[in-house]
């Protein structure tokens, strides 16, 4: 992968994630929106991961991958698995 396309995924990345937290500091319960994106996200990795096993898709589940699932939640998993689809 080249140096552009690094810079311009984590451009996007960085975007992405600014307009996750303007929308749930904008809801006013910044703390409970937090959480709930992070449960759900952690519970769509684990359930990309255990349906996995008859589709045959997997995530790592490392820190990074723990991370974009907390913070963008089940869009972040989905960015997930495109992001392996294309690179893999």
């Amino acid at each position: 992968m080249t140096t552009q396309l690094k810079v311009l995924l984590f451009a996007l990345a960085g975007g992405g994630s600014l307009a996750i937290f303007a929308a749930m500091q904008r809801s006013r319960r910044l703390l409970r929106s937090l959480l709930l994106s992070a449960a759900s996200g952690v519970a769509a990795l684990y359930a990309v991961n255990a349906l996995g096993l008859l589709l045959g898709l997997r995530l790592a589940v490392n820190w990074l991958t723990l991370g974009v699932s907390a913070v963008a939640g089940p869009p972040g998993v989905a960015a997930l698995l495109l992001a392996d689809a294309m690179m893999g």
